[in-house]
């Protein structure tokens, strides 16, 4: 009688244990990213509103905006807290998928721009909800070279933006999407 005691694995079953292995840390991966890209898409919004609403509250007195084309402005908006945390790295401005955002301002509005934005993030913010009750301090959003305003006028076509409209206008290309909104 021939006795058979096989110790250890054959290579076969080691390939398909790492075969099984491999395919869930693929899983994984691909889960944890969607996961992150979604955080990134959440933390855009929220930033933009934030800084809107910030420099909306440092200059409801004045109301005049042309001291945000200063050259040191950015660090006076850093210090006095205008500027969210999160959106500050080494003195300059960034929004969540670390593109710039610069500022610029006139007598009677201003004008924040994302550059470098992720297509589905381009999307949420192009198709964001700016009224509350029936109105708005935002007059205008520039995205792929087409000009919104809420009446549409002149050239420019009616907000909000329609999803289908946002999807066409956000490119796969994060560098070619910038998206530029004017208030008031």
């Amino acid at each position: 009688m021939l006795k058979n005691c096989q110790k250890g694995s054959s290579m076969i079953e080691v390939i398909g244990v790492m075969g099984i292995v491999a395919m869930i840390t693929v899983g994984i991966f691909a889960t944890v990213s969607k996961i992150y890209d979604r955080y990134h898409q959440t933390a855009i919004v929220t930033q933009i509103r934030d800084l809107q609403k910030n420099i909306q509250m440092r200059y409801a007195t004045a109301s005049d905006y042309r001291d945000l084309t200063k050259n040191n402005i950015v660090q006076t908006l850093i210090d006095e807290r205008v500027i969210p945390f999160d959106m500050v790295s080494g003195g300059k401005v960034y929004h969540a998928y670390n593109g710039p955002v610069d500022l610029d301002g006139t007598q009677y509005n201003y004008t924040i721009t994302f550059s470098d934005i992720k297509k589905p993030g381009c999307i949420d913010l192009v198709t964001m909800n700016w009224t509350v009750n029936n109105t708005s301090d935002l007059i205008e959003l520039k995205v792929d070279g087409k000009t919104y305003t809420w009446t549409g006028d002149g050239s420019a076509l009616q907000l909000p933006v329609s999803l289908k409209d946002a999807a066409s206008l956000c490119k796969d290309d994060r560098t070619k999407n910038v998206i530029e909104w004017t208030f008031q």
